[in-house]
């Protein structure tokens, strides 16, 4: 089947300037991208952008399905049982396609459903983002979110761990290198986890089989220690200094932030409770004002949602917070394929690239909140519409109390 998209601005995820212009897919694969003096070759199927922007499908670095836009305590959620998770992770799925959301690097779920879902969506068996994960984090004993982790003590029992997981399917391993909680009289409300020991066993184990790591880590020590072992991700970067960030870049350390699920944790809405949302303002406050110092700095910037911020929403707080639209659309396209390794399929609007594209109304590089606007979702060359997609989802409504 041949499909032609017309009348469109073409943003192709590589950085480089907008064109107007048409694209030609060919079954799941991009053969032809034309100016907009070129003419059209015959097609099965045409579909008219409307003057509205054509951009790679996103790519989400940071979900987890299992909680993804649910209500209620986290340490509940994590307990419950696994075909209640199962159908969680379903419905996320198609609110995630819905947002133009064509990959997800999904970051951990309790019993490892995250594997079951990426089979059935690999399979054709669910309709969703394709998705990398990590299977199950590691943490030690008793460690932050042990409920939805892999518990592993000394570098010999973090090498097992990690070998568990890789057997297991993991695409990359996470570690939950910091534990945030109330610490009165501390600055940084953040203690570390793992010893560099422990670290750098994880980072040779993963390296050795030719896989990524990702580290949860929040606090300056935490981080240091992260990048003294050599981990390719800091995930949210809470009291990340100039001096660390400076390190990152250095070494290729992809950096996702996560600004927006701090702010959206201290609505209650979402009932993680009173307590969840006082300590998140304080989060939230130290994260803006790391951020402030180091967003100039010009590191390998990634999108994650962590869950309950619409991506769109995301990429406009990044915008906000100081950085430039355009690299915060890489960011969420080419700069996030590259992280998890397939760039060479997904990530940027190139002939012979996978045909994951998406049409959105306006110009988000001059309104970033136009990333909303979703018309029309194309994963592998297969067309999904966001009106197709609502009905499937159930209100988005607390429970009563």
């Amino acid at each position: 089947m041949k499909l032609a998209i017309t009348n469109g601005t073409i943003i192709d995820g590589t950085g480089a300037p907008p064109r107007s212009g048409s694209m030609v897919v060919t079954n799941n694969r991009i053969t032809a991208i034309l100016t907009k003096n070129d003419p059209l070759p015959e097609a099965d199927q045409t579909i008219d952008a409307k003057g509205g922007t054509i951009l790679p499908g996103l790519i989400d670095a940071h979900d987890h399905q299992t909680y993804h836009n649910t209500f209620g305590v986290l340490q509940w959620q994590w307990t419950l049982p696994r075909d209640q998770l199962i159908i969680r992770s379903c419905i996320a799925a198609l609110d995630a396609l819905r947002h133009g959301v064509t990959t997800i690097r999904e970051m951990g779920a309790a019993g490892a459903t995250n594997f079951s879902i990426k089979k059935a969506m690999a399979s054709g068996d669910l309709i969703g983002p394709r998705i990398f994960t990590c299977g199950m984090p590691l943490t030690v004993t008793g460690g932050y979110a042990y409920r939805i982790c892999t518990e592993a003590d000394g570098p010999e029992g973090v090498r097992t761990a990690v070998r568990q997981q890789l057997k297991n399917g993991a695409d990359f391993i996470k570690l939950m290198a910091s534990n945030e909680k109330p610490l009165p009289g501390r600055e940084e409300q953040s203690l570390a986890q793992f010893t560099k020991e422990e670290l750098r066993a994880a980072v040779d184990e993963a390296h050795a089989a030719g896989v990524k790591v990702a580290v949860h880590a929040c606090g300056s020590k935490a981080i240091e220690q992260c990048l003294d072992a050599g981990v390719d991700t800091i995930e949210h970067g809470v009291y990340l200094n100039r001096e660390l960030a400076q390190r990152m870049k250095e070494q290729g350390t992809y950096y996702s932030p996560t600004l927006g699920i701090y702010e959206f944790d201290t609505d209650l809405f979402w009932r993680r409770g009173e307590a969840k949302a006082k300590f998140c303002r304080i989060l939230m406050k130290a994260h803006r004002e790391h951020f402030e110092t180091i967003h100039n700095i010009g590191l390998k910037w990634t999108v994650g949602t962590d869950a309950i911020v619409p991506i769109a929403t995301e990429m406009q707080k990044l915008v906000h917070a100081g950085l430039d639209p355009m690299t915060v659309i890489v960011s969420a396209t080419r700069t996030n394929a590259e992280m998890i390794g397939r760039l060479e399929d997904l990530g940027t609007l190139e002939v012979g690239k996978l045909a994951d594209i998406l049409i959105v109304d306006g110009n988000p590089l001059k309104e970033m909140s136009h990333m909303a606007n979703v018309k029309v979702i194309i994963q592998g060359g297969k067309i999904y519409y966001p009106d197709q997609l609502l009905p499937m989802l159930p209100s988005m409504q607390p429970p009563p109390e």
